[in-house]
C-alpha cells in the first residue's frame, strides 16, 4: 500500500533532522552554561582567595 507518501519523505526527514538538532541543542547549552559559570566562580574564589592572603599578610 503505497499511497504516494514519497513525495514527502524529504520534508519528513528534514522535519527529523531538526527535531534532532533541537533536542541536542536544548542538552548541551545547559551543559556548557553550567561549565562557563564554574569556572567564573572558581575564578572568583581564587581572587578572592589571592585577596585574603595578601591582606592578611600586610602587618
Amino acid at each position: 500500500m503505497n499511497f504516494g507518501l514519497d513525495q514527502y519523505a524529504p520534508y519528513v526527514w528534514a522535519s527529523y533532522a531538526i527535531f534532532v538538532a533541537i533536542l541536542v541543542w536544548d542538552f548541551l547549552m545547559p551543559q556548557l552554561h553550567m561549565r562557563r559559570v564554574r569556572r567564573e566562580l572558581a575564578a572568583h574564589a581564587r581572587r578572592e582567595a589571592a585577596r585574603t592572603a595578601r591582606e592578611g599578610a600586610t602587618p
